[in-house]
């Protein structure tokens, strides 16, 4: 069982996953389905390839997606097209941008217009964003980044979570954690990947990547040759 901060859409690419979640802890049976944040899942992929997608907090997509038409406080089955499975087939075999990934997803779940509105966020939290992410090798905390901002403590960490969905400090996790996947892809070494991260050590990275992920680095890391991965811009 594990959990993440950020929405996840998953199909079977040749079949279908295996997922169990919730109190009563019983299996399921899907090709397609979604977790909203924070929400503790496990999956097993009997499917030779499988497609995630992971949707920010801050875009438009998850602001689509937390529509109460789409129900998607809860986990929920999510059934693919065959033109959606065929698309993300073609998507990973030939590479491709996260735009292309985003236009499939989109079109899946029916959520073209309603993504189309752009969220809008306060210019002092679009700030704090980008100057998060300039810094996720270094000590980050609310106190400096506060002062960095030119704003209260108190009103950059409720105003964060309001906006963006989780504290603070588990987005900076979050982020350092995809900073380490991008490192480590690249090439480096996980020691080197938890460093340009900003993790302690290697074995901090592990413990926390297989709290998020439900595995181990190394079992993406080991696979550069199965594994495509594309990320947004900043």
């Amino acid at each position: 069982m594990h959990h993440h901060h950020a929405a996840q859409l998953c199909v079977g690419l040749d079949g279908p996953l295996r997922l169990r979640s919730g109190e009563d802890l019983k299996w399921g049976e899907h090709q397609g389905f979604y977790v909203p944040p924070d929400e503790p899942h496990e999956l097993i992929a009997t499917a030779t390839s499988t497609a995630i997608v992971y949707v920010e907090a801050e875009s438009a997509e998850f602001a689509a997606l937390q529509a109460p038409s789409q129900g998607a406080t809860a986990i929920r089955a999510a059934a693919p097209q065959s033109s959606t499975v065929e698309a993300l087939r073609q998507l990973a075999a030939t590479g491709g941008s996260v735009e292309q990934a985003d236009a499939i997803c989109l079109a899946w779940l029916g959520l073209v217009e309603a993504a189309q509105q752009r969220r809008i966020l306060d210019p002092r939290i679009v700030d704090s964003l980008a100057l998060i992410r300039t810094q996720l090798d270094q000590p980050l905390r609310l106190s400096a980044l506060a002062a960095a901002l030119n704003m209260s403590p108190s009103w950059l960490s409720h105003q964060f979570t309001e906006q963006i969905g989780m504290p603070l400090r588990r987005y900076v996790l979050w982020q350092r954690l995809w900073r380490a996947v991008e490192s480590a892809l690249m090439g480096s070494t996980l020691t080197e990947a938890a460093h340009a991260a900003g993790f302690s050590d290697s074995s901090h990275l592990s413990r926390t990547f297989r709290g998020t992920f439900g595995v181990a680095p190394s079992f993406l890391f080991g696979r550069r040759d199965q594994v495509f991965v594309c990320f947004a811009n900043g």
